[in-house]
């Protein structure tokens, strides 16, 4: 669609729209821009498709913000491509005209907005409720950045005007989130769970039914379909929101069918097979709505949203309506005969669904937990992954408390795995840790809003070694910033330990040069980010101010030395960790695997300058009269005059050995960097690194101010690194400590490696946790065709009841669902058990069925 650029935007806006409405008209769809997939989801809920409208205007109002507050909202990422770009006709404007401008612009695509929505209400149209939904959420949130900008600089009438525009948009979102929820409950119910063809339970045929009623099967399809679908094309909240809406509603309907029904002898198997097919499809589609694995196992019920609670509250209905009408009548007897009122074990987890997920809970249908951390390490993990990997987007804290609870036991089996597994021949992997940058430089893909990491142009590795490497570099990385010396020794230690491979080698003070480096080694590299950025100017400007190279050497320890208070201490923890587990062959600089470290990161450091000023002189050597190339051929070619022989031959006069006089400083930079291969080379350096290891072993002592006298555990805790990411487990815990990776770059691409690791990994992750039974079909659940998903419950055949396959210990399931209900809750299942409704024409003689009728014979007043 063309669009007019120029002019004033409150001209171009209303042509815009036109033009949009026109496209609607003839092709009854909306046209669509990509979000790039870095910027989906999040705080604000960014969705994955906008309207070619709704982007245009945000760009606009981005140009009218930077000319109004001389920066950009914050909403866009500029490169240095963005940058160049010549910025058109100058114009003038200041906040106040910006934030009529907004309003105006916002209430224009407002009305436009509406206009669609009610065409597609209309028409029951879909795609283009879900196209305006997203529409709405980006200006939404385009506006609620400006809402904070107003708020920073203080003004309470642009506050207020800006905010009565987002809470418009706000109530726009959720109305039309309403009415894509109120087209899927439609669906459901009028077409899908109508019955109509199917195998009626109440009627009163003699047929043996071979299979379960097609509506549930229907009912299935449908969900799966609707939640992928909504999955890729509504915002990740919402959609969410809008799930746990059509799970919540169709439960209603299928619970009081299902309570309510009278059944025969013949129709009682048909009934018990198809609500245990409702609860093991409830128990596949639950995790896609929960927060963490509390919520799924129905445990701290207070925190549960509504949603949740309801579907728990269901679906323990149906289970009772199972038990008391299947299990047969001495069970019942044998329970109830005592009139003791028991407890309602109501904090432990809900029993339909440890009856559902045998493999998690290993049909304890008894045992009373109040939390998850009480639960057996495999089932509290499997919880807690189970959810995770149902999201409709990643939930970073909960990808950090699966890996770090219980003593980093998922951490220590991802990270055994992907060691023994990675490829052989390393890659170039860097020590900065962005493991998705595309050569070091920011470039956007084609997405809205891109960000320009690498991860949205980031392709699937071909190579499953690649893969496994990516993966052990970024949990190295992730366990390296949060863990304790002991999580790190039972994990990154162990796993290198018994990888079977020499490990050990990169650290060798031989091998500082080495780019190929392993992936955990690049992991731990990057924990010092930019700490020694400053040396390379430092060290060139030393060379070309005429002192030798062993002067040099000695003022990049000392300015090492010197910046040994701003490394992190995670850094120093997991070099001493490793230290302790280097075998006795390897000889890293100084004999301390720190030191090593830090002499590779400066090596690291000139390698990348040398590289950023190469650039910069043949931009210069090109720019001089026209001509590509204006120096001489032997000044075009990098020149290392540092000469690295045989270490025999090695002296220490190495200011002989170089000239600096007529070398460029990216020359000068690469020299540099090949003399800190042989810093601890023929004790030319011995006594500053033996002063510079001694430093880095200091013990910290308590200070007398500020009253920290008072605290000794903090400086041991500062000291040993004892703070144990076990405490993960615990919610706040895990915020904390996501907050915490998240704040460097290098954090935020380990957490989307490993979430991204989970994924692909998951049914091989769930096999060695002991949750999932081994399978005949080799095609992951991602990528099962249709018919499969139809006829199976995940991994499960449909009618599991039927065929016999699923164990029904029913003296205990009796014995738990009248600890759930009492005699009041069971009444209204019992009596509606074919042998009590025939209770005086066939029962005169079975003196237990005499019994239960009396106990139960009082008139039901409700079914739920």
């Amino acid at each position: 669609m063309e669009v007019i650029e120029d002019g004033n935007i409150m001209d171009r806006i209303p042509i815009l729209l036109q033009r949009d409405l026109e496209y609607y008209q003839k092709n009854q769809t909306v046209l669509s821009e990509t979000v790039c997939p870095g910027v989906v989801g999040g705080r604000l809920d960014f969705p994955r498709n906008a309207s070619f409208a709704a982007v245009k205007i945000v760009l606009w109002l981005e140009e009218e913000f930077s000319i109004a507050f001389q920066h950009g909202s914050g909403m866009f990422v500029m490169t240095e491509d963005d940058d160049n770009r010549d910025s058109g006709v100058a114009k003038t404007s200041d906040p106040d005209k910006f934030v009529q401008l907004a309003i105006k612009s916002s209430n224009l695509l407002l009305e436009h907005l509406h206009m669609l929505v009610q065409e597609a209400l209309d028409h029951a149209d879909l795609p283009v409720l879900t196209a305006t939904l997203g529409a709405a959420a980006l200006l939404k949130n385009s506006l609620f950045c400006y809402v904070q900008h107003a708020e920073d600089m203080g003004s309470p009438e642009r506050v207020s005007s800006l905010q009565a525009c987002y809470k418009r948009y706000v109530t726009m979102s959720e109305a039309v989130a309403e009415r894509v929820l109120d087209l899927h409950n439609r669906v459901l119910s009028l077409y899908i769970l109508q019955d109509s063809g199917g195998r009626p339970i109440d009627g009163n045929t003699r047929t043996v039914h071979q299979a379960g009623t097609p509506s549930v099967q229907g009912w299935w399809l449908y969900m799966n379909g609707s939640r992928k679908d909504l999955w890729d094309t509504v915002p990740p909240r919402m959609a969410q929101r809008i799930f746990a809406g059509m799970l919540n509603e169709t439960l209603t309907i299928l619970t009081v069918r299902y309570c309510q029904t009278n059944t025969t002898e013949s129709t009682t198997p048909l009934l018990l097979n198809d609500i245990l097919n409702i609860l093991l499809c409830v128990a596949q589609l639950l995790p896609s709505i929960c927060t963490n694995g509390s919520d799924l196992a129905g445990l701290e019920v207070k925190q549960q949203t509504r949603d949740v609670r309801d579907v728990h509250a269901k679906c323990n209905e149906l289970f009772k309506c199972l038990v008391y009408r299947g299990a047969e009548l001495h069970f019942i007897h044998q329970v109830f005969k005592d009139q003791e009122v028991t407890e309602s074990t109501k904090n432990s987890p809900y029993p339909w669904f440890i009856f559902v997920s045998p493999n998690l809970f290993a049909n304890n249908l008894d045992d009373v937990r109040l939390t998850t951390q009480e639960l057996p390490d495999k089932t509290g993990i499997g919880l807690e992954l189970l959810v995770l990997l149902a999201q409709p987007q990643p939930s970073w804290p909960l990808v950090v408390k699966a890996l770090m609870m219980r003593q980093c036991h998922l951490s220590r089996m991802l990270l055994i795995h992907a060691v023994r597994h990675s490829s052989i021949d390393n890659s170039r992997w860097p020590a900065n840790g962005l493991w998705y940058s595309v050569d070091g430089k920011q470039r956007k893909c084609d997405g809205f809003l891109c960000t320009a990491d690498g991860f949205c142009k980031f392709k699937q590795d071909n190579n499953a070694g690649e893969e496994y490497a990516r993966a052990a570099g970024a949990l190295t990385y992730i366990l390296a910033s949060i863990g304790s010396k002991s999580e790190l020794k039972s994990t990154l230690c162990y796993a290198l330990e018994i990888s079977g491979r020499d490990w050990s080698a990169c650290l060798d003070k031989r091998q500082v040069w080495c780019d190929r480096r392993p992936p955990w080694l690049a992991g731990i590299l990057s924990l010092v980010g930019s700490v020694l950025q400053f040396l390379p100017r430092i060290l060139v400007n030393a060379i070309q101010s005429g002192a030798s190279m062993y002067q040099t050497m000695s003022l990049c320890l000392t300015c090492i030395s010197r910046s040994l208070d701003c490394i992190p201490r995670t850094f120093v923890n997991v070099c001493s960790m490793l230290e302790k587990s280097l075998p006795s062959h390897i000889n890293p600089v100084g004999g301390s695997v720190l030191l090593q470290m830090l002499i590779t990161v400066t090596y690291e450091e000139m390698q990348n300058w040398a590289k950023v000023e190469g650039m910069k002189e043949k931009v210069a050597t090109s720019a001089v009269n026209g001509q590509p190339h204006t120096m001489s051929a032997g000044s075009n070619k990098p020149k290392k005059h540092v000469r690295i022989v045989s270490l025999a031959n090695t002296t220490t006069s190495s200011s002989i050995s170089f000239d600096a006089t007529h070398s460029t400083p990216s020359s000068i930079a690469l020299a540099v960097a090949e003399a800190l291969c042989s810093i601890d080379e023929d004790d030319k350096h011995t006594q500053e690194i033996e002063q510079l290891v001694a430093q880095s072993k200091k013990t910290f002592t308590i200070s007398s101010q500020f009253g920290l006298e008072d605290f000794p555990e903090f400086a041991e805790l500062f000291q040993e690194g004892d703070v144990p990411g076990a405490n993960a487990e615990r919610s706040s815990d895990a915020a904390a400590l996501t907050s915490q990776i998240l704040m460097t770059s290098p954090g935020r691409d380990s957490l989307r490696v490993i979430y991204n690791h989970l994924q692909l990994h998951s049914e091989r992750i769930y096999k060695e946790l002991g949750i999932q039974d081994a399978s005949d079909s080799e095609v992951p659940m991602s990528k099962a065709p249709l018919l499969y998903i139809m006829f199976h419950i995940g991994r499960r055949p449909f009618d599991q009841f039927l065929r016999g396959e699923w164990p029904m210990p029913w003296s205990k399931l009796v014995a738990v669902a009248k600890s759930w209900s009492g005699i009041e809750g069971a009444r209204v299942h019992i009596n509606r058990r074919t042998d009590i409704r025939n209770v005086k024409s066939h029962g005169k003689s079975n003196k237990q069925l005499i019994e239960l009728y009396g106990l139960f014979k009082s008139p039901v007043k409700g079914v739920l």
